[in-house]
């Protein structure tokens, strides 16, 4: 698997497994844009972090289910009014469960450098 230039030093972290199965992602276009499949390293935000916090900045949040998604959804409504969904499989990378304070369901997805990211997500179904 090839990743993006510029990760950190064993990023994906070590523990991280091969894509496999459905994933959800706050999401503030439908359809989905580049924009939004911007890990928090491409945007330029917490370049400051360290450890394995550097790494996970330059994965994407994603989740397991509807309900952690729309959970998260509810409480950083800035992130966006969609939840999209998405089937991964090993040729699209990494994923490790990253669990936050809100969200012990939290997920970091690290896409393979070639990946067209957007174009894997449709709307999720209520």
């Amino acid at each position: 698997m090839t990743f993006p230039d510029g990760l950190p030093d064993n990023c994906p972290l070590p523990a991280a497994v091969s894509c496999s199965g459905m994933i959800y992602m706050v999401s503030l276009n439908n359809p989905v844009h580049e924009q939004d499949c911007l890990s928090q390293a491409e945007r330029g935000r917490a370049i400051d972090a360290t450890g394995d916090n550097a790494c996970i900045r330059h994965g994407l949040s994603v989740f397991p289910d509807f309900a952690s998604c729309s959970h998260q959804q509810s409480l950083f409504p800035r992130l966006g009014k969609y939840i999209a969904i998405a089937r991964l499989d090993p040729r699209h990378g990494k994923i490790l469960q990253t669990p936050a304070k809100c969200n012990p369901l939290h997920m970091t997805w690290w896409p393979c450098k070639d990946v067209e990211r957007n174009l894997l997500f449709s709307m999720a179904e209520v």
